[in-house]
């Protein structure tokens, strides 16, 4: 299959880049990696008037570790970061995820910043022009419908992000570069839950940075899927305690990847962990109680129930892990 036509540019300073994007906000879409956008453009899922590309832009492609935790460059790609000896030894649930994302080539073209923009999947949306013309538009296309659960003006895409997880359970924050200039918000707040728009930067916006504080406690990543590659997550999960010794759970994050529309977080599971201390009771506790909490929205792939008790089946294992 072949691109469609589009507009080509390639800015050299981020205020180029940024004011390439202003001028056409609504047909413009930024180049990083590639492996997700050219893909959706062959099946034309988008048809963006401009690619502006910022692989000239010299500086965005970093590992940087001081006493404020770990900087990195958007343009970093998922191989620097899994191969880096600083991620190795103090974050290795951040390489956990990196090297868990599709196959080597993935990882080798793929970059940070691109991978936690990557949108929502459904196999009635993720699909070639022909396949899709057999059907009305669906919700995210602008129809008036969802082919999962017909009926709703809503739609069931999954956000399927491998990183997300991961870097949302560290407290994770963005530096964001547009026409208005920088801003930096929690990594949690650019996810808007919602199939059709899960992505909540503004026009023209794109990640400059990836802002991870120092190391504490202990994160783990684990990942369902059909095949040990290529395969989005059919559920993942992202664990983090802050725990010294034997002393009680100071801090727990558990997030969900592939059960909703953005990464899903479960606050009651994460308070039964708090000032408590890990044994098996406790373990069967809060994953029966992350389960009932997710609740999965059913999507093209799996139904909710499935993917209910393969998230709880992770949990505890990941629990278990880390004890």
């Amino acid at each position: 299959m072949r691109l469609p036509k589009f507009k080509y540019l390639e800015p050299k300073t981020l205020k180029g880049a940024a004011k390439a994007l202003a001028l056409d906000p609504g047909g413009s879409v930024i180049l990083a990696g590639g492996t997700d956008l050219l893909v959706n453009m062959k099946h034309r899922v988008i048809q963006p008037r401009r690619i502006v590309n910022l692989k000239e832009i010299p500086r965005l492609s970093y590992i940087y570790e001081g006493k404020d935790g770990l900087k990195i460059g958007a343009l970093t790609t998922l191989h620097d970061l899994a191969s880096s000896q600083a991620v190795k030894d103090k974050y290795p649930s951040i390489c956990q995820a990196a090297m868990g994302v599709g196959a080597y080539a993935h990882q080798a073209m793929g970059t940070i910043g691109g991978n936690l923009c990557q949108g929502t999947r459904c196999r009635f949306y993720n699909q070639s022009v022909f396949w899709r013309s057999v059907r009305h538009p669906c919700y995210k296309t602008g129809g008036k419908t969802c082919h999962v659960v017909r009926g709703q003006e809503e739609c069931h895409s999954t956000y399927c992000g491998d990183m997300a997880p991961v870097l949302v359970a560290l407290d994770s924050r963005i530096k964001i570069t547009g026409p208005g200039g920088e801003r930096i918000i929690s990594l949690k707040k650019l996810y808007t839950g919602n199939g059709k728009k899960p992505i909540s930067l503004r026009k023209g916006e794109f990640i400059k940075e990836i802002l991870i504080p120092p190391p504490s406690g202990k994160t783990l990543y684990l990942k369902w899927r059909l095949r040990d590659s290529l395969d989005f997550p059919i559920v993942s999960v992202a664990l983090h305690l802050d725990q010294n010794g034997n002393n009680p759970i100071k801090k727990a994050k558990i997030v969900f990847s592939a059960v909703g529309s953005g990464p899903v977080e479960t606050r009651e599971a994460e308070r039964l962990l708090r000032g408590a201390m890990l044994d098996g009771q406790l373990i069967e506790r809060v994953s029966t109680g992350a389960v009932k909490e997710i609740s999965p929205m059913r999507t093209s792939t799996a139904s909710p129930a499935y993917k209910r008790k393969m998230a709880g089946i992770l949990l505890r294992q990941a629990l278990e892990e880390i004890r």
